[in-house]
């Protein structure tokens, strides 16, 4: 819709102005009206309108006065149509000098009116469209020649070409700001691939009408789904440039949904330099998964940090452990000291999803142990583990302790009244305690159940006698010392609960076909 402003001192005639036409039906609201110059000049300023209808005579500023300080001074491509009440050539003469489109003789007659505005609101579409072709034309190039630019081709001429084209001097101050929509598009398909592309394209917008007409060449896309401005010294905010980010950035997620992340590079001393700009702000992207939501990232701030990407070596014992005796009030203090240790190492993303993927697989195990239901439980981690690339550190944390406490949940729901959960249970107590000289009577007072019922639901769910059971983990243990270190026999006999190292050798003998000194060896005779 194009905007219409009406200026005349005669209240009847404005109002007369107003009703005379169906402005809409000829694609026009009326973004404003005044009753004299200084009035109609500040609608101009802040409406920008694509007509304006003035009188010619007002006190103050008249009709040709405000023709003159609206192009000159505010810069406005506004279509004038002068109004007057004498048919004076001289008043004609002035007017048509100052690029007035038409000049029109009071009582207005409607019907040239309409004519008048017919044939200027179509001139005005037909020059917005033109325009608009040659600015997609100089925008490509623009893009093109900045895409050179920020790869590292910094020839003169180039580099004179993108000025000229940003009207940037080369000895000007730059700064580079990124702007990334969450990289889910390199898996889209298809609509949604589209939507995407969509996405990027009014976010395109949304920038253009934040710097304004004026610098629109300023803005680029890398070609790897990211918006970049480029900023120099001479744009009236290059000062404030962080807040002006920030704002961006605001606005961005408010359309988009907290998916968008932004950073900003050092400044540099030249244009030439603008592909440096350019990689510092793409370091600094790089470290969205650390940074909270809506928070800009500034190089300067990141420039000393790496991202680690060696594997994990956290132990998740402790917290298989509450999750499997349903501590809750333990679980999230546990899940927050993890994700601060992976935030102070600065773990990959990469690296954390994969442990914390592992973790979920030790959960799975947990709940067929007990003969859990892990209908439930595989909804939440395949919903986890298809929404987790896309997450930053704060969401990961939150999604993660979520699920921690629903499998705390689900594990004590599924236990009440579980004898097979018992035996899990007395199983991992073993684990944890095979070192020791445990009987059956005292792990059956630890689980407060009489031993003769404990050693049958043991046998009727492990398929094992207690004894036979806790001989094989101390085997196993016992193989992994003999694998891995020089003690000696009987200190592992000891290391793994046997007191009497003779009943230590028959046991392993039993158990693998072998005495320890072969296993060791790896002789098999």
């Amino acid at each position: 819709m194009l905007k219409v402003l009406l200026v005349d001192d005669e209240p009847y005639v404005l109002e007369g102005l107003k009703v005379m036409l169906d402005w809409e039906a000829h694609g026009f609201r009326i973004c404003g009206e005044a009753s004299n110059g200084e009035d109609a000049l500040e609608i101009v300023r802040v409406c920008n309108p694509d007509l304006i209808i003035t009188d010619i005579s007002m006190p103050g500023i008249d009709g040709l006065e405000l023709i003159r300080l609206s192009t000159e001074k505010l810069k406005s491509t506004a279509k004038f149509v002068i109004l007057s009440g004498y048919d004076d050539f001289s008043y004609a003469k002035r007017a048509m000098l100052y690029n007035a489109s038409n000049y029109l003789l009071k009582p207005l007659d409607d019907v040239e009116l309409d004519s008048v505005v017919t044939k200027l609101a179509e001139q005005i579409r037909q020059e917005r469209k033109k325009t608009e072709n040659i600015n997609k034309q100089l925008s490509f190039i623009a893009n093109q020649s900045i895409m050179r630019l920020i790869n590292g081709d910094n020839k003169p001429s180039l580099v004179g070409r993108v000025g000229m084209l940003l009207n940037i001097a080369g000895d000007e101050e730059v700064r580079c700001i990124l702007f990334e929509i969450d990289s889910a598009d390199s898996w889209a398909q298809g609509e949604e691939k589209i939507g995407l592309n969509m996405n990027r394209i009014q976010a395109g917008r949304v920038i253009e009408d934040a710097l304004g007409p004026a610098f629109q060449f300023h803005i680029f896309e890398d070609g790897k789904g990211r918006i970049g401005i480029i900023a120099s010294e001479k744009m009236p905010f290059f000062n404030s440039l962080e807040e002006l980010a920030q704002s961006l950035l605001l606005q961005l997620n408010k359309i988009f949904g907290d998916v968008v992340y932004a950073s900003i590079s050092d400044s540099e001393k030249s244009l030439s330099l603008i592909n440096k700009a350019y990689r510092q702000a793409l370091f600094a992207i790089g470290f969205k998964f650390y940074s909270p939501d809506n928070s800009l990232i500034n190089y300067v701030n990141v420039k000393g940090l790496n991202i680690n990407f060696e594997m994990c070596t956290e132990d998740y014992t402790t917290l298989l452990e509450l999750i499997r005796s349903n501590r809750a009030e333990e679980i999230e203090p546990v899940v927050c000291r993890l994700f601060d240790n992976f935030s102070e190492n600065h773990s990959a993303p990469q690296i954390i999803i994969s442990y914390l993927m592992s973790f979920q697989m030790e959960l799975v195990k947990v709940i067929m142990e007990i003969s859990g239901d892990l209908k439930e439980f595989l909804t939440l981690a395949l919903e986890f583990q298809k929404n987790a690339e896309h997450m930053n550190m704060s969401e990961l944390r939150g999604e993660f302790l979520k699920q921690c406490l629903s499998a705390a949940s689900h594990i004590n729901g599924c236990k009440q009244g579980n004898p097979q959960y018992i035996v899990c249970e007395v199983k991992n107590y073993i684990k944890q305690n095979y070192c020791k000289d445990i009987k059956l009577k005292e792990v059956a007072r630890h689980f407060y159940m009489n031993s003769v019922y404990l050693g049958q639901l043991f046998k009727k769910f492990s398929g094992m006698q207690f004894n036979d059971y806790l001989n094989t983990v101390r085997i196993e243990e016992a193989k992994k010392l003999l694998q891995r270190t020089d003690m000696k026999v009987s200190e592992i006999s000891n290391a793994v609960g046997y007191n009497d190292p003779k009943y230590f050798l028959s046991k392993f003998k039993a158990i693998t076909n072998l005495p320890p000194s072969a296993f060791k060896t790896g002789k098999t005779t």
